[in-house]
């Protein structure tokens, strides 16, 4: 059974990537204050002073983190010029986990937001299966969650986590309507339904098809 799409590609990538900033973005969402930029110079390297100002700016645009990897060309530039370092001295690969991790969690601490942990998975999953409930289409329900959680000032996750919440609240509210159903069924109308879904031989079409054309 093919897995359910929630996202388009390009909206998981647009999701899971730093947002894209033009000129005048760029000086409003790296505009430091003088608290995170003594942080910032406080660091050890330039690669994790550089990182950490990346990761404020993005935070403050999109109200979650991501991956270096992924961090623009552009913006490590703007970033580095403000510390007075060159871009060729942030080094992706030695911008840590353990250095990533505990640079997230002064950021969360700084704009007063809190990190997405069991408490908040275990709230939004509860809004999910609300949702589910009202048959709202799984990108809707995406949307919601992202809106819910940045009013509650949690940070967002990937969009695979909350993904993979939508789909499986879609699965068990499918399972147990299915299972209502067939404890509501008289045995002979349940017989009568599955007919509908057989071809009669020589037929490429189901029954239930057929007397759709014929209405």
């Amino acid at each position: 059974m093919p897995r359910m799409q929630i996202l388009t590609t390009q909206e998981q990538e647009n999701f899971n990537k730093p947002p894209l900033f033009d000129h005048m973005q760029r000086k409003k969402f790296f505009d430091f204050p003088k608290k995170l930029l003594d942080l910032a110079r406080n660091l050890r390297n330039p690669t994790n002073q550089i990182g950490f100002l990346l990761l404020c700016g993005y935070f403050r645009a999109a109200r979650r983190f991501f991956l270096p990897q992924d961090f623009y060309e552009r913006d490590i530039a703007v970033v580095a010029n403000i510390l007075n370092c060159s871009v060729c001295e942030f080094i992706t690969h030695a911008y840590k986990k353990v250095s990533r991790i505990r640079h997230q969690q002064i950021i969360v601490e700084y704009y007063r937001f809190q990190s997405f942990n069991k408490i908040s998975k275990a709230m939004i999953k509860h809004e999910i299966d609300a949702m589910s409930s009202y048959y709202l289409k799984p990108k809707l329900i995406f949307d919601r969650c992202s809106d819910i959680l940045i009013q509650k000032r949690i940070t967002l996750p990937e969009s695979g986590t909350i993904c993979e919440l939508i789909r499986q609240s879609l699965q068990s509210h499918k399972q147990a309507l299915m299972s209502r159903m067939s404890d509501q069924l008289a045995p002979e109308t349940s017989v009568l339904l599955d007919s509908l879904f057989t071809r009669d031989y020589g037929e490429q079409s189901y029954r239930l098809t057929l007397l759709k054309r014929l209405s």
